[in-house]
């Protein structure tokens, strides 16, 4: 039992610290667990993203890179079922989880086509990484996600 609480508070600080999207999106996860996990990779997101369009150079790559892992970890922090009183997902991310997926892996892609871009110092590239990154946001919260009240 020892060794069960000591799992649990490590798993805790690693969420605490911001590693729990790592830590935790190949291994179940509670409901609970899941909603809070997910909400704090796309906080993070939109805090990469804010002002990713003033970004160059290696400030631009880190911004695309915390996105690009975040949307490879997305689909695995909705286990069937995770909506709680503190969720805004639809049930119908559920039933149709394939183009559910497909929103994050389009998001994913484009991030690394904006890395490369960012690297090789295409201003052009980048920016339209960051716009199609943009409309996977939109694609995502306009079909699988409840409109917030206020």
């Amino acid at each position: 039992m020892p060794q069960t609480r000591l799992l649990a508070a490590g798993f805790a600080a690693l969420f605490l610290f911001g590693g729990a999207v790592a830590a935790v999106a190949d291994s179940p996860l509670g409901v609970d667990q899941a909603v809070q996990a997910r909400q704090t990779a796309m906080k993070e997101d939109g805090r990469a993203l804010r002002h990713a369009d003033k970004l160059t150079g290696d400030q631009a790559v880190q911004a695309l890179t915390t996105v690009a892992a975040n949307y490879e970890k997305l689909p695995g922090l909705f286990p069937k079922g995770s909506v709680t009183d503190k969720s805004v997902a639809l049930p119908v991310i559920w039933d149709r989880f394939d183009e559910f997926s497909a929103i994050f892996k389009k998001g994913e892609d484009a991030a690394a086509s904006g890395i490369a871009a960012a690297k090789a110092g295409d201003a052009a590239g980048y920016l339209g990484a960051i716009k199609i990154i943009g409309g996977t946001c939109d694609d995502c919260h306009r079909t699988f996600r409840a409109k917030r009240d206020g």
